[in-house]
Protein backbone atom coordinates (compact mmCIF):
# COMPACT_ATOMS: atom_id res chain seq x y z
CA UNK A 1 0.00 0.00 0.00
CA UNK A 2 1.31 3.24 -1.17
CA UNK A 3 -0.05 6.94 0.44
CA UNK A 4 -0.31 9.82 -1.79
CA UNK A 5 -3.14 11.92 -3.55
CA UNK A 6 -5.14 9.52 -6.39
CA UNK A 7 -3.76 11.83 -8.88
CA UNK A 8 -0.31 11.34 -8.23
CA UNK A 9 -0.10 7.99 -10.04
CA UNK A 10 -0.04 8.05 -13.42
CA UNK A 11 -1.73 5.35 -15.28
CA UNK A 12 1.56 3.89 -16.49
CA UNK A 13 2.68 3.56 -12.83
CA UNK A 14 -0.43 1.99 -11.72
CA UNK A 15 -0.06 -0.37 -14.76
CA UNK A 16 3.37 -1.30 -13.22
CA UNK A 17 2.05 -1.73 -9.72
CA UNK A 18 -0.15 -4.00 -11.13
CA UNK A 19 1.87 -6.04 -13.18
CA UNK A 20 4.48 -6.91 -10.58
CA UNK A 21 1.82 -8.79 -8.71
CA UNK A 22 1.85 -11.30 -11.51
CA UNK A 23 3.57 -14.32 -10.50
CA UNK A 24 1.21 -16.93 -11.99
CA UNK A 25 1.61 -20.42 -10.49
CA UNK A 26 -0.58 -23.41 -11.89
CA UNK A 27 -2.22 -25.48 -9.04
CA UNK A 28 -4.32 -28.31 -9.15
CA UNK A 29 -7.45 -27.28 -10.07
CA UNK A 30 -6.58 -23.48 -11.85
CA UNK A 31 -4.50 -21.15 -12.35
CA UNK A 32 -3.57 -18.02 -9.38
CA UNK A 33 -1.74 -14.46 -10.18
CA UNK A 34 -2.09 -14.63 -13.69
CA UNK A 35 -3.75 -11.43 -13.29
CA UNK A 36 -2.94 -8.64 -11.58
CA UNK A 37 -4.87 -5.51 -10.61
CA UNK A 38 -4.36 -2.30 -8.74
CA UNK A 39 -6.61 -0.08 -7.42
CA UNK A 40 -6.42 3.55 -5.49
CA UNK A 41 -8.72 4.76 -3.10
CA UNK A 42 -10.01 8.17 -2.93
CA UNK A 43 -7.40 9.28 -0.06
CA UNK A 44 -4.87 7.91 -2.40
CA UNK A 45 -3.92 4.36 -1.04
CA UNK A 46 -2.78 1.84 -3.91
CA UNK A 47 -4.12 -1.59 -3.03
CA UNK A 48 -3.19 -5.12 -4.94
CA UNK A 49 -4.52 -7.91 -5.62
CA UNK A 50 -4.18 -11.17 -8.06
CA UNK A 51 -6.60 -13.52 -9.44
CA UNK A 52 -7.58 -16.62 -7.73
CA UNK A 53 -9.06 -19.25 -10.23
CA UNK A 54 -9.90 -22.94 -9.41
CA UNK A 55 -11.97 -25.44 -10.64
CA UNK A 56 -14.59 -24.22 -7.68
CA UNK A 57 -15.09 -20.25 -8.77
CA UNK A 58 -12.71 -17.59 -10.14
CA UNK A 59 -12.46 -14.25 -7.97
CA UNK A 60 -10.82 -11.32 -10.07
CA UNK A 61 -7.81 -9.44 -9.37
CA UNK A 62 -9.86 -6.52 -9.22
CA UNK A 63 -12.20 -8.10 -6.65
CA UNK A 64 -9.33 -8.96 -4.20
CA UNK A 65 -7.13 -5.61 -4.53
CA UNK A 66 -11.00 -3.87 -3.68
CA UNK A 67 -11.85 -6.60 -0.85
CA UNK A 68 -8.24 -5.31 0.41
CA UNK A 69 -8.95 -1.99 0.64
CA UNK A 70 -12.54 -2.22 2.36
CA UNK A 71 -10.79 -4.37 4.88
CA UNK A 72 -7.74 -2.13 5.41
CA UNK A 73 -9.63 1.31 5.35
CA UNK A 74 -13.31 0.71 5.57
CA UNK A 75 -13.58 2.51 1.77
CA UNK A 76 -15.92 1.56 -0.67
CA UNK A 77 -15.35 4.48 -3.27
CA UNK A 78 -13.12 3.25 -5.73
CA UNK A 79 -10.78 6.01 -7.16
CA UNK A 80 -9.03 4.08 -10.03
CA UNK A 81 -8.58 0.54 -10.92
CA UNK A 82 -6.26 -1.51 -13.24
CA UNK A 83 -5.99 -5.33 -14.38
CA UNK A 84 -3.11 -6.61 -16.51
CA UNK A 85 -2.50 -9.71 -17.92
CA UNK A 86 0.95 -11.17 -18.83
CA UNK A 87 1.47 -13.81 -22.04
CA UNK A 88 3.66 -16.41 -21.34
CA UNK A 89 5.76 -14.79 -23.58
CA UNK A 90 6.25 -11.98 -21.13
CA UNK A 91 3.80 -8.87 -22.95
CA UNK A 92 2.00 -7.08 -20.61
CA UNK A 93 -1.77 -6.33 -21.86
CA UNK A 94 -4.30 -3.95 -19.60
CA UNK A 95 -7.36 -5.70 -19.68
CA UNK A 96 -11.01 -3.89 -19.20
CA UNK A 97 -12.54 -5.54 -15.67
CA UNK A 98 -15.18 -8.05 -16.67
CA UNK A 99 -18.77 -7.85 -16.31
CA UNK A 100 -18.96 -9.07 -12.71
CA UNK A 101 -16.20 -6.43 -11.80
CA UNK A 102 -17.91 -3.72 -13.71
CA UNK A 103 -20.98 -4.61 -11.35
CA UNK A 104 -19.05 -5.13 -8.39
CA UNK A 105 -17.41 -1.86 -8.26
CA UNK A 106 -20.50 -0.01 -8.95
CA UNK A 107 -22.70 -1.92 -6.16
CA UNK A 108 -19.74 -1.41 -3.91
CA UNK A 109 -20.82 2.51 -3.38
CA UNK A 110 -23.02 4.61 -5.68
CA UNK A 111 -20.90 7.01 -6.38
CA UNK A 112 -18.64 4.70 -8.32
CA UNK A 113 -20.29 4.59 -11.25
CA UNK A 114 -19.28 8.19 -11.70
CA UNK A 115 -16.23 8.47 -9.66
CA UNK A 116 -13.97 4.81 -10.88
CA UNK A 117 -11.46 5.98 -13.24
CA UNK A 118 -10.90 2.34 -15.57
CA UNK A 119 -7.59 2.41 -17.36
CA UNK A 120 -7.35 0.69 -20.40
CA UNK A 121 -4.27 1.95 -21.62
CA UNK A 122 -1.09 4.03 -20.98
CA UNK A 123 -3.13 6.97 -22.47
CA UNK A 124 -6.77 6.15 -22.15
CA UNK A 125 -8.61 6.30 -18.91
CA UNK A 126 -12.37 6.32 -19.04
CA UNK A 127 -15.32 6.42 -16.01
CA UNK A 128 -16.73 3.25 -15.09
CA UNK A 129 -20.17 4.36 -16.47
CA UNK A 130 -18.85 4.25 -19.92
CA UNK A 131 -18.53 0.33 -19.27
CA UNK A 132 -22.07 0.13 -17.78
CA UNK A 133 -23.75 2.21 -19.90
CA UNK A 134 -27.16 1.67 -19.11
CA UNK A 135 -26.63 0.82 -15.07
CA UNK A 136 -29.69 3.03 -14.07
CA UNK A 137 -31.90 2.44 -17.26
CA UNK A 138 -34.89 0.79 -16.74
CA UNK A 139 -38.21 1.40 -18.82
CA UNK A 140 -41.49 0.69 -17.83
CA UNK A 141 -43.67 -0.88 -19.90
CA UNK A 142 -47.12 -1.18 -21.05
CA UNK A 143 -49.84 -3.15 -20.18
CA UNK A 144 -48.69 -6.46 -21.28
CA UNK A 145 -51.17 -8.88 -19.91
CA UNK A 146 -53.20 -8.38 -23.23
CA UNK A 147 -51.08 -9.56 -25.67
Amino acid sequence: MTSTSPHRHSAQQLIAIAAQMIATKQTKSGVVADVGAAVVSTDGDVYTGVCVGTDSNTICAERTAIATMIGASQSYLVHTVVAVWKHEDGAIYVIPPCGHCRQFIADMHPDNITVTQVILSHNLVVPLSALLPYYDWWAKQPDCTSV
